[in-house]
């Protein structure tokens, strides 16, 4: 599946979901909220049910569900953002998405354990890649795997985390992934266009986080998530 593709799939099944319920002339709004690093957190709300974006390239939005089928999602990474986070509180508000919202800020320890957990089940010593620096998951997996860290946003590009130096995630990429067994790699890669970077590989990998939360189901892509909620 080419990237073209991942947006066309998109596209496709969300405009059948919003015609299937008549709604392409109902009413939604997106609004940047809390920050994490670079990246922004969007905020969609429709008809009472939410769905999120992190993002570098925010901006807000009101309009019905036909303008957003309408944004360019393929070159305009700010329309692109909208976009899902739209897709995640649509699929939300039908039951076609699990765990659209972030975890609060107490779950993060928690889920970080219960991911490691996870990968020490099923994997011996393997080369583990974190794409996208996430504290809690970084030093979890540190404790057990040997680890790399990308990152782009470039106020954490070289910093030393639980041992760690974090990488730039486009300089790095080349040489990380072949190194890598196994990745796990942040849902905003498809805000910011870099998830057939990580989708075409041979590798196990698996996503995290809200962002990637309805995409994940609409492209059998494999999601963890522990602790997102819907509401």
């Amino acid at each position: 599946m080419a990237m073209k593709d991942i947006y066309t799939t998109l596209k496709q099944v969300f405009r059948e979901r919003v015609e299937a319920y008549s709604a392409l002339e109902k009413t939604v709004r997106v609004e940047g909220g809390g920050q994490s690093g670079h990246e922004v957190k969007l905020t969609a709300e429709y008809e009472g049910a939410l769905g999120e974006c992190w993002t570098s390239s925010p901006a807000d939005f009101t309009g019905t569900l036909g303008e957003v089928l309408a944004l360019d999602i393929e070159n305009k990474p700010a329309e692109r953002s909208i976009y899902l986070a739209v897709l995640n509180a649509v699929m939300n508000k039908y039951e076609m998405a699990d765990d659209c919202l972030s975890c609060n800020d107490s779950d993060k320890e928690r889920c970080a354990a219960q991911i490691l957990q996870r990968y020490k089940r099923n994997n011996g010593k393997v080369n583990f890649l974190l794409v996208g620096y996430q504290p809690q998951m970084a030093k979890a997996l540190a404790t057990h795997f040997p680890l790399r860290v990308l990152d782009l946003d470039p106020e954490n590009i070289g910093k030393e985390a639980h041992g760690v130096t974090i990488e730039d995630g486009a300089a790095a990429y080349a040489d990380a992934s072949r190194w890598a067994d196994v990745i796990l790699c942040t849902g905003s890669a498809l805000a910011n266009g870099t998830i057939f970077d990580y989708i075409k590989l041979p590798k196990d990998v698996s996503f995290y986080g809200t962002t990637i939360a309805a995409a994940a189901r609409i492209l059998d892509i494999r999601r963890v998530c522990p602790f997102g909620r819907n509401q």
